[in-house]
């Protein structure tokens, strides 16, 4: 995941790749403390961001591909959801022989 989700956004090297994956559970470790639901995918974009900001330049970070991704957390469960209730409702329709 690093590394596709990574290389996308900044450039990561071994050197870059180990805070990434040590702050990923660590966040996630501390937000289940206080059961806060959050994603792994979410905490490593979070991480990546914070690994390419450290270079002191904004324009080290694919903002255009970031957005994305984060565009893509709220889109995805209003569309799975749509998906789900079609086709739970086919389900229920459904002549029973």
């Amino acid at each position: 995941v690093v590394r596709s989700l990574g290389n996308k956004i900044t450039h990561v090297s071994p050197t870059r790749g180990f805070p990434i994956n040590v702050a990923t559970p660590l966040t996630v470790l501390l937000a289940s403390k206080f059961g806060l639901p959050v994603s792994t995918t979410q905490c490593q974009l979070g991480a990546t961001i914070g690994v390419g900001l450290c270079n002191g330049d904004l324009k080290a970070v694919n903002w255009k591909q970031s957005g994305f991704i984060i565009m893509g957390w709220f889109i995805t469960p209003p569309i799975v959801g749509l998906i789900s209730g079609l086709l739970m409702a086919t389900a229920l329709n459904t002549p029973h022989l």
